[in-house]
């Protein structure tokens, strides 16, 4: 990928980026951690939107530390000059051992058998490695469950080169503050942690809220919060407090070109819409491969010029169509809003997982490969064009 202190040009389908917006949102909540540090996630390219430049505007919004999903994630971002701590939140193999010590990556000590090969390559390259365990607090995903924790104790005082520093686990109904689930799980990893302690492990960094647990559950806060989502100011959950944030994202086309369609005249694969009456079309050239979802129509729309127009017929891989009626005179090159402001009308990634029935981080990591990516920072465009 090429960045460009001066846009070259690029195909119209853009996602933008506001990095101050993003910074903003991170002092918000950070405030509203309690000052407590942020473990700010960027697994996924950053949800979508970029992890090198979101990484480092996160950075300078004050976060502590980053989070990733993979090995292949945190390589990438010290390759870019990233030295703060990093996070690998999910599962690594144990052939990756070796890479997550060469670029200090910290890793998630979640089976037994990967806590051995990371002691054993700990002790091929002379080093102590700094590890936060991962604990299944209830979500029956990834982790040691509470009942394994007396077994990994007794394994972790057979090893010399890992040190435990941290421990982490996932709420699983953090979105619904009512839920039940949540203070239970609570409860069950507060208990783990007293048995690390008693056990003679006590880390430092113990975390357990993501976005939806900053934003409504206070006790679960711990010593290090955990935000994703909430970044680009958007809320897990309408069930959720806004505690201020900025819409740091917006995603626009251009119509390609205006058709004038008579009744009858079926639009898209399948034939699964046909015009009642003439009407006028316009065709966006955007599909499901740049994050449009297919299952988004019918029931979805854009706006132009402030109005909403519909979908119509099957989304496809590099093109979409919508109705035009709403918005009147239209012309080809004219501006199309997918996430965003026009008029007095907005949309954004919550409509489109609703209408796809889906959630907004399916929609925002589904921003494919294809799309430009433009960031605002202090009052300066730079432009990432993934292909040219």
């Amino acid at each position: 990928m090429a960045e460009d202190q001066q846009p070259r040009p690029h195909r119209s389908t853009v996602l933008t980026v506001d990095l101050d917006a993003v910074a903003s949102n991170t002092r918000t909540l950070s405030i509203h951690a309690g000052g407590r540090p942020l473990l700010a996630v960027v697994k996924a390219n950053a949800y979508g939107t970029g992890a090198i430049p979101v990484a480092k505007a996160l950075l300078d919004g004050g976060v502590s530390w980053l989070g990733v999903a993979m090995a292949e994630e945190g390589v990438q971002l010290r390759r870019a000059g990233i030295g703060a701590p990093i996070l690998m939140l999910g599962p690594a193999d144990p052939s990756q051992c070796p890479i997550l010590i060469e670029h200090r990556l910290t890793p998630a000590i979640y089976s037994l058998p990967f806590l051995e090969a990371l002691d054993q390559c700990a002790g091929a390259a002379g080093t102590m490695v700094d590890a936060h365990l991962k604990v299944d607090s209830g979500m029956g995903r990834l982790g040691f469950r509470e009942e394994e924790i007396p077994l990994f104790l007794r394994a972790l005082s057979k090893v010399g080169g890992v040190r435990i520093t941290g421990l982490f686990s996932n709420l699983a109904s953090a979105d619904d503050p009512p839920s039940r689930q949540n203070p239970d799980q609570l409860a069950r990893f507060l208990s783990i942690l007293e048995t690390l302690r008693r056990g003679g492990v006590d880390p430092e960094w113990v975390h357990l809220a993501n976005s939806s647990a900053l934003l409504a559950h206070p006790p679960a806060h711990l010593s290090l919060c955990r935000p994703g989502l909430s970044l680009y100011g958007i809320r897990p959950s309408e069930a959720l407090p806004d505690p201020g944030l900025r819409p740091a994202l917006s995603f626009h086309t251009r119509i390609a070109q205006v058709k004038d369609l008579p009744a009858g005249t079926p639009v898209g694969y399948g034939a699964t819409y046909r015009t009642a009456s003439r009407k006028r079309v316009g065709i966006l050239p955007v599909g499901y491969a740049d994050g449009l979802p297919r299952s988004a129509s019918p029931g979805g729309h854009v706006l132009v010029k402030g109005a909403p127009c519909p979908l119509i017929g099957r989304v496809s891989m590099d093109l979409a169509a919508v109705d035009l009626e709403p918005a009147g005179d239209v012309r080809e090159g004219d501006e199309v809003v997918l996430w965003g402001q026009s008029g007095q009308e907005t949309l954004g990634p919550w409509d489109w997982a609703r209408w796809a029935g889906t959630i907004p981080y399916e929609i925002m990591t589904g921003v494919g490969c294809r799309v430009a990516r433009r960031y605002l920072e202090g009052g300066t465009l730079r432009v990432v064009i993934p292909i040219l």
